[in-house]
């Protein structure tokens, strides 16, 4: 019989034909299959605030992070640390920065950090009301788009909190009321807290945590804050007096980590920007809402007693603010841009 010829085995020629095509193929379906599997893995931003759990800043917060969850399909989550977890706002900047957070929703003190020319905003007596402040922001929000950048954060929207009231034990009737009472204020919030010492006010630093148990041990008179958050950190239970002299007004800002931005596809990138700044409009007309029903009746129902200020007090206050920014502000803020901002404000129409 003639020998079998080598190679010819059909058994082997099969085995050869599933080495040099099949298993390649198999293999390469493989690696696919697990290159998909990893980019299914949504990409989880770590964003924190000093928003206390419970309040209607984290539930508007939270509408946010679920809007962009559902449009990109799970692709994209936030995974919010509310109460100060985090830190303070200087703490968190610092995380951002080594990349142990990746976005922050801020008070304010944060966003005048990262985007000096916010800082205006909180020159107290420069605006007068809600509309000359958003008249002012909008004219600035270029200037602090671009300074976000340079620190190394993408802003995704603003939200204008409010104006700082007063929250006294005893009443502010006089403007030697106003300088006798010991006012805290967030320590962080350098610019107001100088020119308000400058305009003749006892002004009292410390965190924001530490401002509830400062008036109880009566190291302080009162508080110098935001209605939403003399109701948010309990401090509306604690005074017995409200006065409307809206001093400064604070802008909130939500920013995300340029690397962590950058990474995202840019449909993604699309919804974040999109989503977010819808919350912070939200967030600005809750405020806004916010405001009118606690002046209008809520602080009164907590057993709080209103006072009105009375145009003297308002004119007093205004004429030795104005004194102070006058002395005091070009070391605190741009000085060109501050003329710039009393030049829109020159110019500016209130609506009717």
């Amino acid at each position: 019989m003639c020998a079998r010829r080598r190679g010819r085995d059909p058994a082997s020629l099969a085995f050869g034909v599933y080495t040099l095509t099949v298993r390649p193929l198999l293999a390469f379906t493989l690696v696919v299959a697990t290159l998909g599997t990893a980019r299914a893995d949504p990409v989880v931003l770590r964003m924190a605030t000093v928003a206390p759990d419970g309040t209607a800043w984290a539930r508007e917060l939270r509408a946010g992070a679920r809007e962009v969850e559902d449009r990109t399909n799970g692709r994209l989550r936030i995974k919010w640390y509310f109460g100060a977890i985090g830190g303070d706002e200087l703490t968190v900047q610092r995380r951002i920065r080594q990349g142990q957070l990746d976005g922050t929703a801020s008070g304010g003190m944060l966003c005048t950090r990262a985007a000096p020319a916010l800082r205006i905003l909180r020159i107290p007596g420069i605006v007068q009301d809600r509309h000359q402040a958003a008249y002012v922001l909008s004219h600035l929000r270029p200037i602090a788009d671009d300074e976000f950048r340079k620190s190394g954060l993408v802003n995704l929207g603003y939200s204008m909190l409010g104006a700082s009231v007063l929250f006294t034990r005893e009443p502010i009737r006089t403007f030697e009321d106003l300088k006798r009472a010991r006012l805290w204020r967030w320590d962080l919030d350098d610019v107001a807290i100088e020119l308000l010492r400058g305009a003749g006010l006892n002004i009292v630093a410390l965190p924001l945590e530490a401002a509830g148990t400062a008036f109880d041990k009566q190291e302080i008179d009162g508080f110098s804050a935001l209605p939403a958050a003399a109701l948010a950190f309990q401090w509306s239970a604690q005074a017995r007096y409200f006065t409307e002299l809206p001093m400064d007004y604070l802008v909130g800002c939500m920013v995300v980590a340029t690397r962590a931005f950058d990474e995202l596809p840019n449909e993604d990138r699309q919804v974040l920007q999109t989503a977010t700044a819808k919350m912070m409009l939200r967030a600005q007309d809750l405020d806004e809402r916010m405001s009118e029903a606690l002046f209008g009746s809520l602080f009164e129902k907590q057993g709080m007693h209103r006072v009105a200020p009375s145009k003297l007090l308002w004119a007093q206050f205004f004429e030795t603010a104005r004194d102070a920014r006058q002395r005091l502000a070009a070391g605190l803020v741009d000085h060109e841009l501050l003329a710039r901002v009393l030049g829109w404000l020159g110019d500016y129409q209130p609506p009717r």
